[in-house]
């Protein structure tokens, strides 16, 4: 009886500790994501010499302090697209599209005047490079 209380309380202590430490790997993964982020940007405008401005996406997803577990969510709903695209010739709408991205960004309404429909429109050029998703993006502006 006493190895049981003795276990029980050693599992509580763990259990105590262990919180704190998935908060900690929550804000490292956080500053980690928003890091990278910045860093691209930055190497797109050093070496690339790419001119960035306020309809892009990288700048803005810094800027609006958006959840960096949502940075994935973007390229994973004009996938979808693709996808539904390639299976059923159906594809969404330019404006549709850009209520999925501000939807899944959680923005609020002043977000979103920044986060304008130029922003989408920037972001689907971006991705008219990558061969797979050309089409659908094509498509999807084609709509405008």
């Amino acid at each position: 009886m006493k190895n049981l209380i003795e276990l029980e309380e050693r599992i509580k202590r763990i259990e105590e500790e262990i919180h704190p430490i998935d908060r900690l790997d929550g804000t490292t993964f956080e500053l980690t994501e928003r890091l990278n982020r910045a860093v691209g940007l930055l190497i797109r405008v050093v070496e690339k010499n790419e001119q960035i401005d306020k309809k892009d996406l990288d700048y803005l997803l810094l800027k609006l302090r958006v959840d960096a577990n949502k940075y994935y969510e973007v390229p994973t709903i004009i996938n979808k697209a693709a996808i539904s695209y390639k299976k059923t010739g159906e594809y969404p709408t330019f404006y549709e599209i850009h209520q999925r991205i501000t939807e899944a960004l959680s923005l609020t309404e002043k977000d979103k005047k920044d986060f304008s429909i130029e922003v989408t429109e920037s972001l689907l050029k971006r991705y008219m490079d990558v061969e797979e998703i050309f089409n659908v993006c094509e498509k999807i502006l084609s709509t405008k």
